[in-house]
């Protein structure tokens, strides 16, 4: 089951700085969000924050907000700061997958206007769905290889969920979360340096396994009506320069 209601009432009130950049970030507010009693889990460094507006019903909505400041993102941290961040997210993401409470999770970042997203705070969202089970082909992390080793898959996608660049990265053992943190950061810097300079716009969508992580990172600027309309997959004929240029980069 893939479609899921969204409640346009809550939505219509959400915040969106974005927009209107006068609008005061709530993340950045901490002593605000403890006396809305809102606060799921924190750290000195990042915090796990009940969603104020839960747009999709049937959800259990929550926010982790990454740093204390709103000009801070994934390509600016350092590694070792990134991956303190990828740890604190997976351990609430396996809390909630204890509860047994939900068919599914979605753990997933929007980044940028054309992303989705509505806060420029850095933040990603942690979502159980009681009733929508997403699914996940293996096709969906095949691709052009950047680099392939015993620890790492890293590619171009040449089945593009969405369209034009995808960049998938997978983590066969949990326990070299640092060695995926790396090539997730360069992956991130490549789309804003290079791949995406216009629009500063890309989504993350994690899968989380047993013994392995993976990373959809995508490209976002306004999708194309051969996709919206006809459901037609727009794929790069330059995937091979692409991927070397990266492996340089």
């Amino acid at each position: 089951m893939t479609h899921i209601i969204y409640n346009t009432n809550v939505g219509s009130n959400k915040p969106n700085t974005l927009i209107n950049k006068d609008f005061k970030c709530p993340f950045c507010n901490r002593d605000g969000l403890k006396k809305e009693g809102r606060i799921l889990r924190e750290t000195n460094e990042f915090l796990i924050v009940e969603n104020k507006f839960p747009v999709l019903e049937n959800s259990y909505p929550a926010v982790v907000v990454e740093h204390n400041s709103c000009n801070e993102h994934i390509g600016t941290y350092s590694v070792e700061y990134l991956e303190r961040l990828l740890s604190f997210c997976l351990d609430y993401y396996e809390d909630l997958q204890k509860t047994g409470s939900y068919k599914s999770i979605a753990f997933f970042k929007n980044h940028g206007i054309f992303s989705g997203g509505s806060i420029q705070h850095p933040h990603m969202q942690i979502i159980g769905f009681h009733n929508n089970n997403y699914e996940v082909n293996n096709d969906d992390f095949s691709g052009v290889t950047i680099l392939s080793n015993q620890l790492i898959d890293w590619n171009f996608s040449n089945k593009p969920k969405s369209e034009f660049f995808e960049i998938n990265l997978t983590l066969k053992n949990k326990d070299y979360l640092n060695e995926f943190c790396t090539y997730l950061q360069k992956s991130v810097q490549f789309i804003l340096q290079v791949l995406n300079t216009k629009h500063q716009c890309y989504n993350l969508a994690f899968q989380i396994e047993e013994d392995c992580i993976r990373v959809k990172i995508i490209s976002r600027g306004p999708t194309s009506i051969l996709l919206l309309g006809f459901g037609i997959h727009q794929t790069p004929n330059n995937l091979e320069e692409l991927a070397a240029q990266l492996r340089v980069f």
